[in-house]
This record gives structure tokens, sequence and C-alpha cells, in this order.
């Protein structure tokens, strides 16, 4: 590429010293000139020596700037970068993405076909532990995060949102940025006001980023509550951007908790509702253990229920509260 406008790479961070060091050394390995990439660093406040390691790699970029995000929040911390940045275009990252060599240049190259609000590769998930590589065995199954394109895209495919994402620093500028009330589910909802806004989202399987997934099925179920609580906030803000992929889990839980208060009365609807999903699950962790290593299958069988569950459980406490704060 003969062109190499500047690029600002914006990543909030939140105590993340274990994963911090593998996302510097993909960011120190980018085609990318460095002097053409301005990396913003925006800590919330970390206690655990994450900005010790903040401090030593801003000398590896001479653009760099470490910002504090007293408000804690990833969408806080993203606008924060946005008023600061000096690049023509604006790339998410977290401690727990792993962009390849040539992320930042395919990224910049489909942005300048002029033709998307947005880009990103599929969210290719992988773990540091037997716990983390079940994890993201469960989590890239069909049957695990369900199949957004975001996921599973093997040719360039029109999305309704992004992994992370890289975007017209103008167009995020335009549409406000980041809401920043929102503690997860941002990203879905600035690219929902993108798409309203007259934006199109690319997902192309040569820009290549993977997340490193978590270790424990307790910090798993958190992720997810988290997302499934979310969820109804997106909803209630944009009544539109509900998908039926998105209302499975929720639909799934409240017929199994039904199917339980009939137990007394007859045993078929807990076994309608429950035994195909248990069949389900069974032959997915199955297949992925007998491709990935037998030893993992109790760990990959039981994420499938963990996520399923516990966004349900999000989903439903924050659709019975009456505030969404």
């Amino acid at each position: 590429m003969s062109e190499r406008p500047p690029v600002t790479i914006a990543i909030p961070l939140l105590n993340e010293a274990r994963l911090l060091s593998g996302l510097l050394e993909t960011l120190r390995a980018q085609t990318w000139p460095r002097e053409a990439m301005q990396v913003i660093f925006v800590d919330g406040g970390s206690e655990d020596g994450t900005r010790a390691i903040l401090r030593s790699a801003l000398t590896d970029f001479p653009n760099a700037l470490l910002l504090d995000n007293p408000h804690r929040l990833a969408a806080a911390g993203l606008n924060r970068a946005l008023a600061r940045a000096q690049g023509a275009f604006f790339l998410r990252l977290d401690a727990r993405s792993r962009p390849a060599s040539d992320y930042v240049e395919r990224c910049v190259a489909h942005l300048q076909e002029g033709a998307w609000a947005g880009v990103a590769g599929p969210q290719i998930a992988v773990g540091l532990s037997d716990g983390g590589r079940a994890i993201a065995l469960a989590i890239n199954h069909p049957l695990g995060a369900g199949g957004p394109s975001y996921r599973r895209a093997w040719a360039p495919t029109e999305s309704d949102t992004l992994y992370l994402g890289a975007y017209p620093t103008a167009k995020l500028r335009e549409i406000g940025g980041w809401d920043a009330s929102f503690a997860a589910n941002e990203d879905y909802e600035l690219n929902l006001r993108l798409r309203e806004a007259g934006g199109r989202l690319l997902v192309a399987p040569d820009i290549r980023i993977e997340y490193v997934a978590r270790d424990a099925l307790r910090d798993l179920a958190r992720q997810y509550a988290r997302y499934g609580a979310w969820r109804v906030v997106t909803w209630r803000k944009h009544p539109r951007a509900m998908r039926p992929r998105h209302l499975a889990p929720a639909l799934w839980s409240a017929a199994l908790v039904m199917s339980l208060l009939a137990w007394p009365f007859s045993p078929w609807p807990l076994a309608v509702v429950l035994l195909p999903y248990l069949l389900g699950v069974t032959l997915a962790a199955l297949h992925l253990s007998a491709r990935h290593g037998w030893r993992l299958f109790p760990r990959v069988w039981t994420a499938f229920p963990a996520m399923h569950l516990a966004w349900a459980a999000g989903f439903w406490r924050r659709a019975l509260l009456l505030t969404d704060h």
C-alpha cells in the first residue's frame, strides 16, 4: 500500500497485567509503520501492575498516550481516546485481542474502499489453558454463541455488528461515539447507530484477529450474564435491535422453568424441553473433544449451559427491573 494514513488505536484497560504483554507483542509486530500509529491506552485505575507495563511500553510507540478513565467503563474510555484521536481511522483493541501482524494494514485497505462505515475480522476465540481452550471451542461453535456473521464469516460479509472494529474517525464523531452509560454491548449499540445513519459494516476473513477466552466457568458465566442484561438495555433504547438468535436463550430458559413447574403434573414438558438440548450439547462436545482432545470434554460440555443459562439469567433479571440503572 503506497499511502500510509495515520491511524489511532484505542485500548481501554482495567487490571489486565496478565494479558497485556501478549497484546503489546502483536502491536510491535504490525506491518504498519509505528510513526503512523497513534496508540492510546486508556486505563480505568488498574491496581495489578498494568500501568507499570504501559509506562514501559510507551517508549515503543512514538505517538503513544496513556489516559485515565475515571468512569472505568470501556465505552467512556473509548470516548476519551476518540476526543484525542489524530488518525484518519480509529481502531479498537483490548487486552484479550491478538491481531495478526497485518491487521492494521488490512483494516485500512478495506476502509479506503470508501464503501464501509466499519470493518473487522471474524472473532476467533482461543485459550491459554485447558479451561480457556474448552471455553473457546464452545464459543466458536454455533451452539455456543450462535452463528452471527461477525464470528463465522468465510467470505467478505456485511454484518450488523463487529468484533472491536475499525472505523473512519470522522464517522464515529458524527454519531457521537460510544454510549458511555453502557457497561457491556456498547459495540453493538454503536454499530447499530452507524447502520441507522446509513453506514455499512464489513466482516472480512483476510482481517485476522483472535480473542483470548476466559479460563474459568464462573468468569464466563459473569461475562454472559452481563451480556444478557445489557442486551435488554439495548433493546429498550433500540426496539428494532433484537434478533431471534438474541432471544433464544431467554425463551429456552423460560420454557425450562415452566416445564419444571409442570413436573408435579407431568414429566413430559420437561423431557421435551431438556432432552433435545442435552443431546445437542453432548453431541457438540463429543465432536469438539474428538478433534481437540478428550480431556477437554467435561469443560466443553459445561461451557455451553454456562453461557446459555447465565445469558438468560442476566436477560430476565434486567428485563424484570423497572430501570436500566
